[in-house]
Formats: structure tokens, sequence, C-alpha cells
């Protein structure tokens, strides 16, 4: 008489389940507004240096030039504040500008710890000369826009960065 075989297990599928090992695919791209915000940033970037920047002038060394014309006598810890940025970036940033000769500190009457950045000469002829190029530079980066649509973008866009 022969022999039973016990029940033989079924047989492993050829294709894994999906599960934590699967890939899936994951459009980000298509559907992503950090994604999208990240694209026009490098446009406007690509754009700035095709058109605006110097050795000595990136995009922040241009608004921090543009803030201390627009605050005369403004300190290094408000125009970290005005740029969002650390102690430590904004030291380095105000650094180059003083190096370039476009910006010098002042001392603060009364208070030894303290100076204000003021531009000099060369700083107002060069943000006076920056101009002309900078209005081009924002004419391109929304020539696919119209006037209301500009400005509907930035407001959106400053409420995405006020929502952080």
């Amino acid at each position: 008489m022969p022999t039973r075989q016990p029940p033989r297990a079924p047989a492993a599928r050829s294709r894994s389940p999906r599960g934590a090992d699967a890939t899936v695919p994951f459009d980000f791209q298509s559907d992503s507004l950090g994604y999208a915000i990240r694209r026009a940033q490098v446009r406007a970037y690509e754009l700035f240096f095709e058109m605006v920047a110097t050795p000595e002038l990136s995009p922040a060394r241009v608004t921090a030039l543009s803030i201390i014309s627009m605050e005369p006598d403004i300190s290094q810890a408000t125009l970290a504040k005005r740029l969002d940025v650390a102690g430590p970036s904004v030291l380095k940033l105000v650094d180059a500008l003083e190096d370039a000769g476009l910006i010098s500190r002042a001392d603060v009457a009364g208070d030894r710890r303290r100076y204000s950045l003021v531009l000099t000469a060369t700083g107002r002829k060069k943000l006076a000369a920056l101009q002309a190029s900078l209005a081009e530079y924002e004419a391109r980066l929304a020539a696919g826009l119209t006037a209301s649509e500009r400005a509907q973008l930035k407001a959106l866009l400053q409420r995405v960065a006020a929502a952080g």
C-alpha cells in the first residue's frame, strides 16, 4: 500500500503583495506645491544670475542692500530679522558687503556695543545702477503672467511663507 504524503502548502506567488517592501509608484512632481515652488525658485535664481548678479552681488546681498537703503541706520540684528536669517549668516553677509565697499558700520551714539549699517557712496551708486536690470529681471520672470496674476501669485506665496 502506498504511503500517503502530507498536503502541500500552496505555491508562493511570484509577485510580492503591496506592502512595506513593495515599490509603489508616487508622482511627487505633478501634484506637489513644494516641488512647483522649488522649480520656480530655481528658474528665478537662474534668471537672476544671468541678468543681475555680479561676483559681489548675490540675491541675498541685493536684498540686504535694498533693506539697508530703505532703513537708514538699521542694526545688524534688525537686518537679520528682516532677512529671516541667523546672526552668523547675516554677519557673513554684512562682512562681504563691507569688504566690497558697498556698506559701512557706523557707531551708535550712546551704545558702544552696537553699530548701524549704512550704504556707502559706492553702495548707493551700485543700487541705482541695479534698478534697471532688476526691473528687467522682474519683467522677464513674470513674462507669462498678467499684472493681476503676478499680484495674485505674490500674495499667495506670501501666505504660504507666513503659514510656517
